[in-house]
């Protein structure tokens, strides 16, 4: 059963900005640890950060009427494919459905929030397969262009 949808975007500037004034701690009031190690510095450091952060407020945003979080019990990964998944600290019993994609000025994030009750039994194997490691494959995207990287 669906609890919600939540959507956030931020301007990349605007997370840049912060981590420039505020450096480490910043990061540390927002991610976990296990976020920061998957995200290499270089050309859309910015971007990747300000993806995780409105990603984590589309999960807020998706079940806020019914779980208080925090920002640090959400953690956005990716799979091995480079899709996004959404894990917690604790167990709410909670599976999130996610989107994430960024630009040069903007990152914008799509969150659904279902119960894992399904059908009588907690989806503790939809969990698990989040995490398991999927063979990465070429998407064409409505542009025309690969969404894994390189051009079709």
């Amino acid at each position: 059963m669906i609890i919600g949808v939540g959507i956030d975007i931020i301007k990349i500037a605007k997370m840049k900005s912060a981590i420039e004034r505020l450096g480490d701690a910043f990061l540390d009031r927002i991610f976990n640890k296990e976020e920061i190690k998957h995200i290499e510095k270089g050309k859309i450091y910015y971007q990747r950060l300000a993806a995780r952060f409105a990603a984590k407020e589309a999960v807020i945003k998706a079940v806020s009427k019914e779980y208080p979080f925090t920002l640090k019990d959400i953690i956005i990964l990716n799979r091995e494919n480079g899709a996004p998944y959404c894990k917690f600290k604790k167990d709410f019993k909670i599976d999130i459905l996610l989107s994430i994609t960024h630009i040069e000025e903007y990152a914008v994030a799509c969150a659904v929030a279902q119960k894992s009750e399904v059908r009588g039994q907690r989806a503790k194997v939809r969990s698990q397969r989040t995490e398991d490691k999927i063979v990465k494959k070429p998407h064409a995207s409505a542009w025309g262009m690969d969404t894994t990287g390189g051009s079709l």
